[in-house]
């Protein structure tokens, strides 16, 4: 196994092939600051840019929720999120039987997952929360 360094070490001493400012900007979650070397050796910065972020639609603009908006992340997450919620126990297996069935049943959307996750969205729709 390799040996652990702590990430100050790591941080101070040079990668080969890899900008120490983009490392660092990774580990403090900081933007880099953008150099001619940098730009050059790793691509566009533009490019990363538009693959992270979404720019928001202009010609579609948004509906007016009753939420109070926020100022929009400038990092869009990937993959999911892990959250908990309690259920009631008659919740809790009502959905375990429907996934159950719809298992055995052949269905293509069968997971505890996705049934929640279709029904929550159709509700933040409903609701104007999600676009």
């Amino acid at each position: 196994m390799a040996e652990r360094r702590p990430l100050t070490t790591v941080l101070n001493s040079p990668i080969p092939g890899i900008d120490p400012e983009i490392v660092r900007s990774f580990v403090t979650q900081r933007p880099a600051i953008e150099s001619a070397d940098a730009i050059s050796t790793t691509g566009s910065s533009e490019n990363r840019r538009s693959e992270i972020t979404a720019a928001p639609d202009s010609s579609n603009p948004a509906p007016k929720a009753k939420l109070k908006s926020k100022k929009g992340s400038r990092f869009q997450p990937v993959g999911l999120i892990p959250i908990t919620v309690r259920l009631r126990p008659e919740i809790a297996g009502a959905l375990k039987r429907a996934s159950l069935e719809r298992e055995l049943d052949g269905e293509d959307v069968f997971t505890q997952q996705d049934i929640v996750e279709i029904s929550l969205e159709q509700w933040l729709r409903q609701k104007g929360c999600l676009e």
